[in-house]
């Protein structure tokens, strides 16, 4: 019988385990990776092209196109593409990402053989009609005319175009007017370009049963796409970034608030440093008990909320702070900031502080991979930015492992306060 007076027992996570897909190379290149659980009746597919911002040519270009895809095939309009995935009670999105471009099916397993010919008859013959670009293009101007108005999205995307220049792919958001430039033909050719079986990861998670993954293979390895030239992509040749001045204020002079971002470029996610500066971060803004909470929040008063975050791309990582304050309080704040990193970089951590923030960190790790979805996503960063197999074990024992001095190390070396840039949205007084 359970004795409710005493505390379950207290065990060290030394390693996790993941499950790993089963990867069957189809004929027209692209590759399934399937990973089975039949604790619930249902199915994931995500079938993922290297289709993102990074590949454009016009800003804006790889978020219409990914828009459109649902706005009508060759066998159905858009209406008939909805009607028929909530008659199945699934769902079907186009998720549009700076590296990548993913079509995800959720759906009860029962139903895979009704519902995949839609997705792959969106996939396949989207005819970007004419009409609808047209529409699409006046709602998303005029979100942008909406978004633009926010504080937040002013000072990120000043933030990110200091760090890359003004015509990188990693710039948050772009302006109204770039969508003026963009004609329905050049959605076309993004598609045709891009949208290739030869480059195609499908990841399928839930349950599938031998039957199901022999129609998954058999009918996705129908899929003809267009063969892309290599050659001229962006991802062979690089984009170079062209950083501006460290301090950049957008006036806004009828704001009550400003909109604070800091930060910098951080190493990819295979570097030897990636994992411990994760532990710095959480301990510096990461988590509701971080040092800039406590001390921007709880103690100064300044914010209803301050975080740090470590942003991982494909081709680039960025660090950065971000908060909103009472204008007056614009600069204290940036000090303040300031003032943390530097205690960072000349104190080591308190034990007590350092472990509260591994444990943290590692029950966290163990609640996001609760469901098969979760572990797929977590299969799906290891295959998409080629990470070793034992990514996640290695976070482990990092988190477990890393120490004060460190972490101090690290904030001296990345941290440095000429190579912080910084974005002010409102007012600086």
């Amino acid at each position: 019988m359970l004795d409710r007076t005493k505390a379950p027992d207290i065990h060290e996570i030394d390693a996790v385990t993941l499950q790993f897909a089963e990867i069957t190379h189809l004929d027209n290149g692209a590759r399934l990776h399937s990973i089975i659980s039949e604790t619930q009746p249902v199915i994931r597919l995500d079938f993922v092209f290297k289709a993102g911002k990074w590949y454009e040519q016009e800003n804006g270009q790889s978020d219409l196109t990914a828009k459109m895809l649902l706005e009508g095939t060759i066998k159905l309009t858009a209406k008939q593409i909805a009607e028929k995935v909530a008659f199945y009670g699934a769902s079907l999105d186009v998720n549009h990402g700076y590296d990548r471009t993913e079509i995800t099916l959720y759906c009860l397993s029962k139903y895979v053989n009704e519902l995949l010919p839609i997705v792959l008859e969106v996939i396949e013959n989207p005819v970007f009609p004419e009409s609808e670009f047209k529409l699409l293009k006046q709602r998303s101007q005029q979100n942008l005319k909406v978004q633009r108005q926010k504080n937040s999205y002013l000072a990120t995307h000043a933030f990110t175009r200091q760090i890359y220049g003004n015509n990188h792919p990693y710039i948050f958001g772009y302006d109204e007017q770039d969508l003026d430039r963009i004609e329905q033909e050049q959605v076309r050719y993004f598609y045709l370009r891009h949208f290739v079986t030869t480059e195609l990861e499908v990841f399928a998670c839930g349950a599938i049963d031998k039957n199901i993954h022999h129609h998954l293979s058999s009918s996705i390895g129908k899929l003809k796409l267009k063969h892309r030239d290599a050659a001229t992509d962006q991802d062979e040749k690089g984009i170079p970034v062209q950083s501006a001045a460290q301090t950049k204020l957008v006036e806004m002079p009828e704001s009550i608030q400003s909109s604070i971002r800091i930060g910098k470029q951080f190493p990819l996610m295979n570097s030897a440093d990636y994992h411990r500066l994760l532990v710095m971060n959480e301990l510096f803004g990461g988590y509701f008990g971080s040092r800039l909470m406590k001390n921007i929040r709880e103690d100064k008063g300044y914010t209803y909320g301050i975080y740090s975050a470590i942003s991982p791309k494909e081709h680039d990582t960025l660090f950065f702070i971000g908060t909103d304050v009472k204008s007056s309080v614009t600069e204290d704040t940036i000090n303040e900031i300031k003032k943390e990193i530097a205690i960072l970089q000349n104190e080591e951590v308190p034990t007590a502080e350092l472990e509260t923030v591994k444990n943290y960190m590692l029950g966290k790790f163990l609640n996001d991979i609760a469901t098969i979805f979760e572990q797929c996503d977590r299969y799906k960063r290891i295959v998409l930015n080629d990470l070793p197999q034992d990514h996640y074990n290695n976070y482990i024992a990092t988190i477990r492992n890393v120490t004060a001095t460190e972490i101090r190390n690290l904030a001296q070396h990345y941290l440095q306060e000429h190579e912080l840039h910084v974005a002010v949205a409102g007012r600086y007084n």
